[in-house]
């Protein structure tokens, strides 16, 4: 047993490793029953953990894993350094193919590109690491946004809404679903030309433990990029693969929505 003992904090640890269970969320009065600790206490380190988004409450007052403990979680990867990762893997992958790559993050809900490896020809495009931009018309961030739990997909949407940038962007609720539904089950995300119009990519999830934290894409122009190719999507997921691999990826829960 450990020399130093903190009641309170020792609570607040068993807590959080309880409603970290990905496949439910936990009342107050759950929580007492399975820890044994008092209504009152876990209340109150509810309450004082919601306050700086450690964890939060949904309609029903059960509680999950907030953002905060989301970005705690990310400074470890920052410390593994995913863009380091991922990188010889994103050249390989630009090589092969002859298309520009980017790596992607969900941030803030919104897509963070983190980096772009691109082939020397005439064809360029304006992304940038650091770009933000709306997850709803990119396979980057479609493809993440297929593997978020429900509340934080509807939390997005219902803040960034679904804005129509071309003809092609999905902008119904019901019918984006569909397609994060699409996008599990064959393992990647085709945007075709949802943002731009001209421009086409694929999507493919980076897994860190049981988790996705990032995703990898090719993008070319529409002319130029066959998005049902089959041989350029099993080299992309095969990439995100590779990295997902070197992150401590794990099998995934494929449940739907």
């Amino acid at each position: 047993m450990s020399k130093y003992n903190v009641p309170a904090l020792e609570k607040s640890i068993a807590i959080l490793n309880l409603i970290a269970t990905p496949q439910k969320n936990y009342s107050v009065t759950e929580v007492h029953r399975e820890l044994g600790i008092s209504k009152t206490t876990v209340f109150s380190i509810l309450k004082v953990l919601e306050e700086y988004d450690i964890v939060k409450k949904n309609d029903h007052g059960e509680y999950k894993i907030g953002v905060k403990l989301y970005e705690l979680g990310m400074a470890y990867i920052s410390e593994v350094d995913i863009v380091k990762v991922a990188r010889s893997h994103l050249e390989k992958l630009m090589e092969i193919t002859g298309y520009t790559v980017h790596l992607g993050v969900l941030d803030e809900g919104e897509l963070l590109y983190v980096d772009k490896v691109e082939p020397n020809t005439f064809i360029r495009f304006s992304t940038y690491p650091g770009l933000r931009s709306e997850f709803h018309i990119t396979s980057l961030g479609k493809v993440i946004a297929a593997y978020l739990d429900e509340d934080e997909l509807n939390n997005i949407i219902a803040a960034k809404g679904l804005t129509k940038h071309t003809p092609n962007t999905i902008t119904d609720l019901k019918e984006f679903k569909q397609v994060l539904l699409k996008i599990r089950e064959r393992g990647y995300a085709i945007e075709d030309e949802e943002g731009e119009i001209g421009v086409k990519c694929l999507g493919a999830p980076v897994f860190n433990g049981r988790k996705v934290v990032a995703s990898v894409s090719v993008v070319g122009h529409s002319s130029m990029l066959d998005v049902w190719n089959v041989d350029l999507i099993n080299r992309l997921q095969n990439t995100a693969g590779n990295i997902s691999k070197e992150l401590g990826a794990q099998k995934i829960n494929q449940d739907k929505f």
